[in-house]
């Protein structure tokens, strides 16, 4: 979804690369599919499970799925209620999932360090931590590369052990218990900074903090907790309010090309909502020092850089039209979805705008960097020591 090759993808122009490099910087391991905080236990909990249980090599894919199954069904629990909030796959149970927990989690867990990394210095992918399972009936294991890993250590160490229902198959919480708390406080506060090392990251720093009421992740009251991260924090919320400007110019563009070279009358939702947006966030985004944000976020794809940089020009000088912006903006479309870009002059964009709806479609929000996700997971961590 990231780089537009999938049908109904929203980000036609390309502003999600810059969330998720600055998301990558600021809360490591993070996604916007996560849910609650102890999935980082109950998950390593699962692969400890299989592991003194060691199912037949040929059984294990499925029996890993039949175990990550029974998780969501013991913490959904049918109709005696359940977990309010944040099960995985709980809504559709029981029917099967197309990303179950394991699968969204497991960049957190390798950069949290739940997961140590392999001999060679590399994370653990779910594939080798499968062969590890099964290893016992092996001589000579190798990993996706063809390379041998028969001596490495089980890459699970150090955890909590799992409450005393955890082996039963009675119901379970995402509420943590004081123990577990601590524990993952402690792991996350040991998050780094992926620029550089020796400095905290931003998401351990948040550990504990009461952030509810916090609107922004680049709000002042996270500013104040930022230290060295503080600038490029700054620069990462210019660069939410510019994406925001640029989403409304794009649905402005398409909702006026419909009208104009299509001549199919259009209500003004959008080109209404680009001033809107243009008077919330402009001058937020016109203060973006663009050479130091192309220092934050590395090398984007040409089209999505002209795309930002021209809409950067456009916001200082205050114009109100749009339209000098459609050939930019065209090009990072069409360099994103081909044929299926709304503002392209062929025949292909005249048929791709009448299937849009301007009223389904989405007003302009600055980008979030996974901010309520954030919330979410940190607010299990709130008041912890």
């Amino acid at each position: 979804m990231m780089f537009g090759a999938n049908a109904g993808v929203r980000d036609e122009v390309g502003f999600l690369i810059v969330h998720q490099r600055y998301s990558d910087h600021l809360f490591p391991g993070t996604s916007v599919l996560h849910t609650r905080l102890r999935y980082a236990l109950l998950i390593p909990w699962l692969y400890q499970s299989l592991r003194a249980k060691r199912p037949i090599p040929k059984d294990f894919a499925q029996a890993f799925i039949d175990i990550e199954h029974r998780l969501t069904g013991r913490l959904q629990f049918g109709d005696d209620g359940g977990e309010p909030d944040g099960v995985i796959g709980g809504e559709v149970y029981p029917r099967a999932i197309s990303q179950p927990p394991a699968y969204v989690y497991w960049t957190a867990l390798a950069k949290w360090g739940l997961i140590g990394t392999r001999p060679d210095g590399r994370p653990w992918s779910r594939p080798d931590m499968a062969r590890l399972l099964t290893a016992g009936s092996k001589r000579s294991m190798h990993d996706d590369d063809g390379k041998p890993f028969e001596t490495a250590a089980w890459p699970i160490t150090g955890l909590i052990d799992p409450p005393i229902e955890w082996d039963s198959d009675g119901k379970l919480t995402l509420e943590m218990s004081a123990k577990e708390k601590e524990f993952l406080a402690c792991k996350l506060r040991a998050v780094r900074s992926p620029s550089d090392p020796s400095e905290p990251s931003l998401l351990s720093k948040l550990v504990g903090q009461p952030l509810d009421d916090i609107v922004h992740c680049w709000g002042d009251e996270i500013l104040g907790l930022a230290g060295k991260d503080a600038s490029r924090l700054k620069r990462a919320g210019q660069a939410a309010a510019l994406s925001a400007i640029g989403r409304a110019i794009y649905a402005a563009l398409v909702e006026s090309l419909k009208e104009v070279r299509d001549k199919r009358p259009q209500d003004d939702l959008h080109r209404k909502d680009l001033g809107e947006v243009v008077e919330d966030w402009g001058s937020q985004a016109a203060a973006l020092d663009f050479a130091q944000f192309h220092d934050d976020v590395g090398i984007l794809p040409a089209p999505v850089e002209s795309a930002l940089r021209e809409t950067l020009a456009w916001v200082r000088s205050r114009k109100k039209d749009p339209t000098a912006l459609l050939n930019v903006y065209a090009r990072a479309e069409y360099s994103r979805k081909g044929d299926r870009a709304r503002l392209a002059n062929s025949q292909f964009g005249v048929d791709r705008r009448l299937e849009w709806q301007g009223e389904k479609h989405g007003f302009a929000e600055p980008l979030h960097y996974r901010w309520g996700n954030i919330k979410r997971l940190l607010r299990d961590l709130e008041g912890v020591a």
